[in-house]
């Protein structure tokens, strides 16, 4: 979900899909000169929820990040979510840098977003099943807060991952 801190502001914001036009909008105030900053729902990990079982368990938190072009927000938006994914120790081997580390950008083709990291990542996203879900969800779900994304893959290192161990 995304609100211009201007015109969209006042309307009544139902979901993110609604929301496409008014992103493109804002984007183009901020080269005008207008709102400096945009209001991104994003989803995080529910601890709670994963000491309760369910792995996948997300919330969903509001960020202000800087005004950016629509095509920049996916990217933003991920790196909101992996910005306090970090190393825990038993889990991932010394010096596994924190997982925002690894990101190198989100792109989208035919309703497909590729989650690009550094080969690291797979510390992460290649780890125990409750593990790598928990990482994973508030991604995946984020990114499908995007009306333009229907399914996302991950590319590590350059070769697409749509797979995984456990």
């Amino acid at each position: 979900m995304v609100n211009r801190m201007s015109t969209c502001g006042s309307y009544l914001l139902l979901g993110l899909v609604w929301l496409l036009g008014c992103r493109a909008d804002a984007a183009k105030d901020t080269a005008r000169g207008g709102p400096a900053a945009v209001e991104l729902t994003i989803f995080v990990s529910d601890e709670q929820g994963i000491i309760d079982g369910d792995c996948a368990a997300v919330l969903p938190e509001t960020r202000t990040i800087p005004a950016l072009p629509i095509g920049e927000l996916p990217a933003a938006a991920i790196r909101e979510v992996l910005r306090d994914v970090t190393p825990s120790p038993g889990l991932h081997r010394p010096g596994t840098l924190a997982l925002i580390d690894y990101f190198s950008g989100v792109t989208i083709q035919n309703g497909t977003a590729i989650v690009a990291f550094d080969g690291g990542a797979l510390e992460y996203l290649n780890a125990a099943a409750c593990a790598q879900i928990a990482v994973k969800s508030p991604i995946e779900r984020t990114l499908l807060e995007f009306p333009d994304v229907h399914r996302i893959v991950y590319e590590i290192d350059g070769a697409i991952f749509d797979e995984w161990d456990a």
